[in-house]
């Protein structure tokens, strides 16, 4: 009570204050600036009495109303900064002051005086335009004013009363106009609120069944998108609530129940008949209002969302109940249906989406309503299908199919390694980013109908027509089908389905559309006619094995013999979205089957695969799949493979032999070779990864060193000392008669050697002759090796060059084995030398490399070859250098010109000395590729040379000029230092590389000086 008090000693003085102000007004002496100032303390003392809760009372609101409502009498002479003021001062009288207490007549005044102020141009106030703040000002005082208004209440009654209708229409329409074109985002939020407490808290049923085609044709123009006028988000979602509200009263089944009134009842308006044309008109408005969902903002998103799954209640309750709106709703499908393909040819997108989207909407309502779809799934089988290939069609970008003859390198599955375990696929169907979008909306139909549908009569046409269509249907038939049936089968598997078994007989006819794709897919991979397979149709054949794994679980290993193979030949595909693919049914296999991983999957599948492999190249079977099936194999599973494969080589090796003229078969199955090589290299007892390789005694022979002056004064001590003792031995002893019978010259010499020969180690060796390690695995490596130099003349320069490669890679393997490695060099130089006159720069380069390697691992064994070899490598280093001074690529030139028998070395101060100059990279701007990678690997071999095999000082000699400019580089810079470290700073002296020592001179008579020295 003291509190009350305490305000209306504040509130007296303003109030007493504004009413003289008002009175004074009425008169000659009236002041509008003594009005504003008294209004604005009168709103301040209001704002402040506010603050603690339930201060104002309706006496105290109805003492503060009085110099109010003196104010509005003389409305037309007060400023409109007085106007704004006194209904903001009415606004806290109602919302704080009187509340749900105000009086009825009085909140009928208000309302009629708060919408005429709210007008743009409001009439009976000598206004020519009313202002933003004034018309807000107005909106917030009815939102207040109709907020306090309870239901059932006398101010209710009074507002709903059939005499006070129109009014309420008035308001209605200023509101709305408000909502549309107020100037100012302040007065359509104030507008929106009115509206929105006007409908929630005084418009009943029947009222808004009356004012609901104005207010839902005016709120369509509001919510419909523009791109003249971007409207508040809140305006929005605030209009979306208020038609949702509306939408909810009038058109639901069950009539809310209705609220007390004074008035008679009469027949309700809202009956099933209006329902129904209430829907009909309301369909093109919800039509606009739907592309709201593409606006930025997620409140109005999700105010969109309630406001439609409001009114998709109210027809899924409709649809059950009233079999006329379930066969209206059923047309307009049917019609919708029709017109899809026509729209799918559109380049509309979003059309697309909205007209299938819709579609899914009904016909979802439609299985809730227990309504029989079988004739609509056969017609949605051929529409859908239809729609797809038309959108696969009119991509605008031709698929690509893969060739015939897939190249697969070594490091094409180094993405597989970093991807194990992945088992979920993409769409395949997708092509642009712009597709998406339509190619899910088709996705989650089908899926849809797989999972909903009491019919199988969508899969039934689809699997009807599945092997009978070709081109983009096929692809759309097989995509809906597989689609349907996965959702059929996992999105019901362990739901109340599977414990009621209501669906047992849908389902079954599920598994056999599942066995239809798992045939057809199987024949599909299996093909290997001419015709390039459809990437599309491999990649949806590789989901139905996956499927079929899943559904299967581990009882699919029965089925691993037949489709492992042709998920292994895809994955050699170099298509890479489909080697993915292939990996990922490799994922799902291996965790379907219970395998621990990929590798295990190949393994313990060995014999089925290797079989399949031998049957084909051992049927004169050209086509590429079995060499990359064997590919794929051996890339998946690693060494632990290769013991398992000595008949698949052994095949390899005879379609060798036959189809050696079928080149692109020929390079493929080397191909195959060189990854078993490779993958057999890495052998646990082969592999020479981080392990110093152990030298075999017979290749290695004390290194030559310098003599030096003290070695020389010894050694000559030594010869003499000799001397002088056999000597001394020969004068002391008597020669007597010979103890033996006498043998020729011939005999001797033999004695001599077989005696010198037999080594100590000779004979451990002899004696227990070693095996070589992993001998299955060896042997392997040994053949493919062999094989080589048959086909490395061959006409292909590709394959020369994988044939070398295939050489060096096997060779740190085979080296392991000394009484093998060595024959094997025998037999493959000869081969390897020709190829260093290959007229393919990159089949030299390779050629030298495996020189390289053979010198690493036979160290001096290689003496007397590169002793031949050599004048060789000096004339390619001055043909390149003669190549670099001209500007011209390298040529080989013939071998004719210097034979490689010939003991004669060029002299260090001719060609090569002149060649040095010209071979240096910074002589030039221009470093072309072949030469710089021919230089390189010429570097390699002459370095690895060096370090492995003995040669004679004027040899190296020649060497240090052949690397040249290279020596900068560390690690040749070390070689060449190891091995004579005076020999290479002489030739750095001589190109310049290092300054002449700076030698003292004496000066004066009888002094010495050093005489200059020619070098």
């Amino acid at each position: 009570m003291e509190g009350k008090n305490a305000v209306f000693q504040k509130l007296k003085p303003p109030c007493v204050a504004l009413s003289q102000a008002a009175l004074a007004l009425s008169g000659p002496q009236g002041d509008q600036q003594a009005v504003t100032s008294r209004l604005e303390t009168l709103k301040y003392e209001l704002s402040s009495a506010t603050s603690p809760p339930s201060t104002l009372d309706p006496k105290l609101a109805e003492y503060a109303f009085f110099p109010i409502s003196q104010v509005l009498k003389v409305s037309h002479k007060v400023s409109l900064r007085a106007l704004e003021l006194a209904i903001q001062c009415i606004a806290i009288l109602v919302d704080q002051g009187w509340r749900s207490k105000v009086p009825a007549q009085l909140a009928a005044q208000l309302i009629i005086l708060c919408t005429m102020l709210a007008e743009k141009n409001p009439k009976g106030l000598g206004l020519a335009e009313s202002t933003p703040d004034l018309r807000a000002g107005g909106f917030w005082c009815l939102q207040h004013l109709f907020s306090v208004i309870e239901l059932g209440s006398e101010s209710h009654s009074l507002l709903t009363d059939e005499a006070n209708i129109p009014q309420l229409g008035q308001t209605i329409s200023v509101a709305l106009e408000g909502i549309y074109d107020g100037i100012d985002a302040e007065v359509q939020l104030a507008a929106m609120h009115a509206l929105e407490a006007l409908v929630l808290h005084v418009l009943d049923r029947e009222i808004q069944a009356s004012f609901l085609p104005g207010i839902v044709s005016k709120l369509t123009r509001v919510l419909t998108p523009q791109t003249k006028q971007r409207r508040n988000h809140r305006v929005l979602t605030g209009c979306l609530g208020i038609l949702g509200t509306l939408l909810q009263n009038t058109l639901t089944i069950v009539p809310s129940p209705s609220h007390a009134s004074d008035r008679p009842k009469v027949k309700s308006v809202v009956d099933a008949e209006w329902q129904a044309q209430a829907a009909t008109q309301l369909k093109p408005a919800l039509t606009s209002i739907f592309k709201l969902k593409s606006h930025s903002r997620t409140d109005v998103q999700d105010a969109l969302g309630r406001l439609y799954g409001l009114h998709i209640l109210d027809l899924d309750i409709l649809i059950t109940t009233d079999q006329f709106v379930a066969g209206l709703l059923q047309t307009i499908l049917f019609d919708w249906m029709q017109s899809l393909p026509t729209i799918m040819q559109g380049s509309d997108e979003q059309a697309k989406i909205s007209r299938m989207s819709r579609i899914q909407a009904g016909y979802d309502l439609l299985i809730k309503g227990g309504v029989s779809t079988v004739t609509m799934d056969q017609m949605l089988a051929n529409i859908l299908r239809d729609s797809v290939a038309v959108t696969l069609t009119l991509s605008g970008v031709k698929h690509r199919t893969a060739p015939i003859t897939s190249v697969v390198q070594s490091s094409d599955l180094d993405m597989m390694r970093l991807q194990q375990g992945s088992t979920s696929f993409t769409t395949p169907l997708i092509q642009y980013r712009g597709q998406a979008d339509t190619i899910q909306a088709v996705q989650r139909f089908a899926r849809l109908i797989g999972s909903s549908s009491r019919s199988s009569s969508f899969a039934t046409d689809l699997a009807r027509s599945l092997r009978q269509s070709d081109g983009k249907a096929q692809v759309a038939n097989l995509w809906l089908l597989l689609t349907a049936t996965e959702s059929a089968l996992e999105d019901r598997r362990g739901g109340v389905e599977d414990l009621l078994d209501v669906d047992e007989a849908d389902t079954s006819s599920y598994h056999i559309f599942l066995e239809e794709l798992y045939s057809f897919s199987l024949s599909l991979l299996s093909d290997s006619s001419d015709e390039p397979p459809d990437t599309q149709l491999q990649a949806l054949a590789l989901r139905a094995l996956a499927l079929r794994a899943r559904i299967a679980g581990k009882d699919f290993r029965y089925e691993l013999v037949d489709a492992l193979y042709p998920v292994l030949h895809t994955l050699a595909t170099p298509d890479e979205d489909l080697q993915q693919d292939s990996i990922t049914t490799l994922n799902i296999f291996t965790s379907a089957c219970g395998y621990k991983s990929v590798k295990d999957l190949v393994v313990e599948n060995v014999d089925y695969l290797t079989n399949a492999v031998a049957l084909r190249l051992n049927a004169f079977d050209v086509s590429p799949q079995a060499p990359q099936v064997l590919l794929m194999m051996v890339r998946l599973a690693g060494p632990s493979l290769l013991p398992y494969l000595q008949d698949s080589v052994e095949s390899i090796f005879a379609a060798l032999e036959d189809y050696h003229g079928y080149p692109l078969l020929v390079e493929l199955l080397f191909k195959v070779l060189a990854v078993i090589a490779e993958e057999g290299a890495k052998a646990p007892q082969l592999a020479i990864m981080n392990v110093e390789t152990t030298i075999p005694g017979s290749m290695f022979e004390e290194r030559w060193q310098p003599t030096t002056v003290f070695g020389l004064a010894n050694l000559l001590r030594e010869h003499a000392k000799e001397r002088a003792e056999q000597k001394r031995a020969s004068d002391e002893s008597p020669q007597t008669h010979p103890r033996r019978p006498w043998k020729d010259i011939d005999d001797i010499d033999n004695d001599a050697a077989d005696q010198g020969s037999e080594s100590p180690e000779q004979q451990m060796v002899d004696a227990a002759e070693l095996p070589p390690p992993t001998p299955r695995t060896y042997n392997l490596l040994f053949k493919i090796a062999e094989l080589t130099r048959h086909f490395l003349p061959s006409a292909s320069p590709s394959l020369r060059t994988s044939l070398l490669f295939l050489v060096r890679t096997t060779v740190p393997a085979i080296a392991k084995h000394e009484n093998s490695f060595l024959p094997l060099i025998n037999t493959l130089w000869p081969e390897i030398v020709s190829r260093l006159d290959d007229a393919e720069t990159h089949v030299v380069c390779a050629a030298l490399e495996v020189v390289s390697v053979l010198c690493e691992h036979a160290r001096d064994f290689m003496r007397s070859r590169i002793t031949q070899l050599w004048p060789r490598l000096v004339e390619i280093h001055h043909g390149m250098a003669k190549d670099e001074g001209s500007g011209r690529a390298p040529k080989s030139t013939g071998l004719a010109s210097l034979s490689l028998h010939s003991s004669m070395l060029a002299p260090s101060g001719g060609p090569i000395k002149g060649a040095v100059s010209h071979a240096h990279p910074s002589s030039r701007g221009y470093d072309d590729t072949s030469v710089r990678l021919l230089r390189e690997a010429l570097v390699d071999c002459v370095t690895s040379i060096v370090k492995s095999v003995q040669i004679n000082p004027d040899v190296f000699d020649e060497a240090v000029e052949l690397v040249g400019f290279a020596l900068q580089q560390e690690k040749v810079e070390a070689v060449f230092v190891e091995e004579n470290s005076d020999a290479v700073w002489l030739a750095r002296l001589r190109h310049g590389r290092v300054h002449k020592p700076q030698l003292p001179q004496m000066i004066g008579k009888g002094r010495w000086r050093f005489a200059d020295v020619c070098i």
